[in-house]
């Protein structure tokens, strides 16, 4: 009955708490000794009624209190020494998970980023995790204690009188049937509810984001009404989920009554007819209603099994998800920076068409290749192609005649500096930003890339100077200071590939020539890709490649697509309208 809900998931979760079995074997211990404190209770209760009551011995006046105080202090320790066992062990196996899915997620490809949100994601580590590992020690503690402790006591009433111990078991379909029944929706009601958790998770997260955005769009009302849409879905979901936990204990306690009552009502008749005596009466009393706790304590674990079994298939579900591919094994050294598109195409999951077909390009080392397009014609995805954030659908992409997959990736990514339009800062300092995932990084070459980044002047005037605080996201700079960071960030790599994805577009024309400068002596006998929205700053590129739906459509310097008067010259001719319109 109890033991059909440990699924695989289940089985999988305890197989956590196998490196911790000497802890657990002392805690076993200390819950085999409260467990058999109820039947030694129940005994000792019947010996003392005899001896004080029938037999009117003298040492029960004293032995009796100290002989149930003993038994409660027993009781006291072992149930002291057994949580703690258990909490040591529960901590280092949620350690132990939480560790396994950040490492796991870290290595996640792009497509499950997309597939989960990072409200989801921070449910998992919050709530599932701690669901799951609360829920697995409760359920070992009364898997051990209460069943010893129902078979101790059933081993009490059978051997005074096991015809009428038989009666007790008529309680059996009846509470097998309740709690099946009831286990099953309360499995459907968890999964509901942590889906939901998430959700509202994501909308905080949003809100908090968008805070900027929700005052000058006065939106109070709107974002009020969809958080309160999903917070009043959860109160409804633990309302009901409370409704059927609490449905089970009354019945099971019903169901455990009457199977009592009828035993008591034959007792007490056989101890009228001489058949039983006082204390053996008071001994199968106890042994009874004793019982009565810790199978309502086995009864329950219907509904913890349900919820464990949910939580813990969402977090094996992030540990068996997919991670990058990392089958290269070739290491490049002195990497010169060719490289080579073949017949390239790419295709996201789920979607019908292409988002790149066919694209030919070669980039020889130290080269400045531009790529641009219309918004929505591939410029990003080609270029996330080549630190391999995407994987090829067909063709291959090389780096000095090699094909990337058959580099580690660790390899093909020290070779790359990435510098995209969405800023990614940690909330730390200034200097660790800008030497993340860096090693040895002198003050002079920190200075340097400042310097580069135009941003001395700037971090000159904060008291801290490189050891000031970004905040979350790095939220007390601007957005040109942070597009500069990044910048500053690729200097210091010194990487022989260099990809900009619109990396400039948050600088005013002022600052982004003086990094445009900068960035050319930086990359001066490097490989240099740029995704570019001003056709002003790629003027003098070796060349352009444009993208439309997924295409190459044309490619050649400034000059020669301007000549060819194709979409190149047109999207050209656009952007110059404004400005000849500003001069006027």
């Amino acid at each position: 009955m109890i033991f059909r809900h440990i699924d695989a998931d289940l089985r999988r979760l305890y197989r956590h708490f196998l490196p911790h079995k000497w802890k657990l074997l002392i805690a076993c211990v200390f819950l085999l000794c409260s467990a058999s404190m109820s039947s030694i209770t129940a005994t000792l209760l019947g010996k003392i009624t005899d001896a004080g009551f029938y037999n009117q011995e003298e040492w029960v006046i004293y032995g009796a209190p100290l002989a149930l105080i003993g038994v409660t202090l027993g009781f006291a320790i072992s149930t002291v020494m057994s949580t703690y066992m258990m909490a040591q062990v529960s901590q280092a196996v949620l350690v132990t998970l939480r560790t396994q899915m950040f490492e796991r997620i870290l290595h996640w490809p792009e497509k499950e980023y997309q597939a989960n949100t990072s409200g989801r994601i921070c449910s998992k580590f919050v709530n599932e995790a701690t669901m799951a590992l609360s829920g697995a020690v409760q359920s070992f503690v009364v898997l051990v204690r209460d069943s010893v402790q129902v078979l101790a006591l059933l081993g009490v009433l059978f051997w005074h009188d096991w015809k009428l111990t038989l009666v007790t078991f008529v309680i059996i379909p009846g509470l097998a049937l309740t709690l099946r029944t009831i286990s099953r929706r309360v499995r459907r009601i968890v999964a509901e509810s942590q889906e939901t958790l998430g959700s509202m998770l994501s909308r905080v997260q949003e809100s908090y984001e968008a805070e900027r955005l929700i005052k000058v769009s006065n939106t109070y009302d709107f974002e009020e009404k969809r958080f309160a849409s999903v917070n009043m879905n959860i109160r409804r979901l633990s309302l009901k989920l409370i409704k059927m936990q609490s449905i089970t204990t009354p019945i099971t306690q019903l169901l455990t009554m009457v199977a009592i009552a009828c035993v008591v009502g034959v007792a007490l008749w056989q101890a009228q007819k001489g058949l039983l005596t006082i204390g053996e009466f008071i001994t199968f009393l106890s042994a009874l209603l004793l019982i009565k706790a810790p199978i309502q304590h086995l009864s329950g674990l219907n509904g913890t099994f349900a919820s464990i079994s949910v939580a813990a298939k969402s977090i094996f579900d992030t540990l068996d998800a997919d991670i990058e591919r990392d089958e290269g094994k070739t290491v490049l050294e002195n990497v010169k920076g060719n490289l080579a598109f073949e017949h390239v195409g790419l295709r996201y999951p789920d979607q019908p068409n292409d988002a790149l077909t066919d694209i030919n390009l070669t980039i020889k080392a130290g080269e400045h290749l531009a790529i641009v397009g219309p918004s929505g014609s591939g410029k990003t995805s080609l270029v996330n192609l080549l630190p391999r954030f995407l994987e090829l659908t067909s063709g291959r992409i090389t780096l000095d005649g090699v094909d990337i997959r058959e580099l580690t990736l660790e390899n093909l990514r020290q070779q790359i500096s990435f510098v995209t339009q969405d800023v990614v800062l940690f909330d730390d300092t200034i200097r660790h930003n800008l030497t993340y995932g860096l090693k040895d990084v002198t003050d002079d070459a920190i200075n340097e890339a400042v310097k580069h980044a135009a941003l001395t002047d700037f971090i000159a005037s904060l008291p801290n100077g490189l050891d000031t605080k970004v905040g979350e996201g790095g939220g007390l700079l601007s957005g040109g200071q942070k597009q500069r960071l990044s910048i500053a960030r690729a200097f210091l790599k010194n990487a022989p590939i260099l990809i900009l994805d619109e990396a400039t577009s948050a600088l005013d024309s002022k600052t982004e020539k003086a990094i445009t400068e900068s960035l050319e002596i930086l990359c001066k006998n490097r490989t240099w890709l740029t995704v570019a929205h001003r056709f002003s700053t790629i003027e003098t590129v070796d060349t352009i490649a444009v993208l439309v739906q997924g295409k190459l459509v044309e490619h050649g310097s400034h000059e020669q697509l301007i000549e060819a008067n194709g979409v190149y010259a047109r999207l050209s001719r656009l952007q110059a309208q404004p400005q000849t319109i500003e001069a006027k």
